[in-house]
C-alpha cells in the first residue's frame, strides 16, 4: 500500500457526534490515512459493510448495561496528581473552541444506543478477522473490553471520593502507563496528561486483553490485546487533543500499522 492512504474506519452515532468525527478524520489524514465514517442506519445489518484497513472505535453513547455486565465498586480515592513537564499551552487554548463547537453541533443521544452496539461489533469483528489495527476510543475501548468477555463498571463518582472524576475536554487527569506495554512504546512516556468525559469504566478484563495505563485512583484508563497484532483503546480521547503530539502518535502508529 505504498504511496496510497490507507482507508480507516471510524464509528459513530447515527446522530451527533460531529465533533468527534471532524477532529477524529483531520488525525487521521494528519497521520497519512483516509477516515471513512460508518453509522448504523448507514450500514444496516443486510447491508455489507465496506472494505477498510484500520478502525477506529470512536466515543459515544454508554454500552447497554446487561450486555457489559455491569456492576459498580468503589476504589481507593485518588492520590494528589502531579504534572508533567511537556507545555499544555496550546491544547488550553483550543479546548474552548472545541467546547463551543461540542455545544453548538452535539445531539443529545440516548443514554445506551443497543442499535449502534451491535452495528459497532459487527465492524470489530471484520477487522479482528482480517487482522487489522484497531482503536477503541472511550467508549470504543470499554467495547473492545466487553467483546473479549470483560466488564464495565456502571459510573465513577463513587471512586473519586469528594474531589470527583473531571470531565473535561482540557488534559487536566495523568495517567501512568505500563512499562513494556505497546503503548508505552508508541508514547514514549511513563505518564500522560489526558482529558476525561466517560462515565463508565473497565471492571474486569476480557479475555487476553491487558492494563496498560491507569489513574491515581486505579480506574483503567488503556487496554491493549496480548493475543492479537494491533488492538489499543484508550479511555481519553486524543482526536480532541490535535495539538499535543504524543496524543497524535495514536494515530501514526494505527495508520503505519495499516499500511503493511
Amino acid at each position: 500500500m505504498a504511496g496510497k492512504r490507507p482507508i480507516i474506519a471510524v464509528t459513530g452515532p447515527d446522530r451527533g457526534g460531529w465533533p468527534a468525527w471532524i477532529c477524529t478524520r483531520l488525525a487521521v489524514w494528519r497521520a497519512g490515512g483516509k477516515a471513512l465514517r460508518l453509522r448504523p442506519k448507514v450500514f444496516p445489518p443486510d447491508v455489507p459493510l465496506p472494505a477498510y484497513q484500520g478502525l477506529i472505535l470512536g466515543g459515544g453513547a454508554d454500552i447497554e448495561a446487561a450486555k457489559a455486565g455491569i456492576q459498580i465498586d468503589q476504589l481507593l480515592p485518588p492520590k494528589e496528581l502531579k504534572k508533567d513537564g511537556d507545555s499544555q499551552l496550546l491544547a488550553w487554548l483550543f479546548a474552548p473552541l472545541l467546547l463551543l463547537v461540542r455545544g453548538v453541533l452535539a445531539i443529545h443521544h440516548a443514554e445506551v444506543d443497543e442499535l449502534r452496539d451491535a452495528f459497532e461489533e459487527r465492524c470489530l469483528q471484520q477487522a479482528l478477522s482480517a487482522g487489522q489495527p484497531i482503536l477503541g476510543i472511550c467508549r470504543g475501548a470499554q467495547l473492545i473490553n466487553v467483546h473479549f468477555g470483560g466488564t464495565l463498571h456502571a459510573e465513577l463518582s463513587g471512586f473519586y471520593g469528594e474531589s470527583g472524576n473531571p470531565a473535561s475536554v482540557y488534559p487536566r487527569k495523568q495517567v501512568t502507563i505500563q512499562a513494556g506495554s505497546q503503548l508505552q512504546h508508541i508514547l514514549n512516556q511513563d505518564t500522560l496528561l489526558v482529558n476525561s468525559l466517560h462515565k463508565q469504566a473497565i471492571k474486569q478484563l476480557g479475555q487476553g486483553v491487558q492494563i496498560t495505563a491507569t489513574d491515581k485512583a486505579g480506574v483503567i484508563q488503556a487496554i491493549e490485546s496480548g493475543t492479537h497484532n494491533w488492538i489499543l483503546g484508550v479511555q481519553w480521547h486524543p482526536e480532541f487533543l490535535p495539538t499535543l503530539h504524543k496524543h497524535q502518535r495514536l494515530f501514526r502508529a494505527l495508520i503505519a500499522r495499516a499500511q503493511r
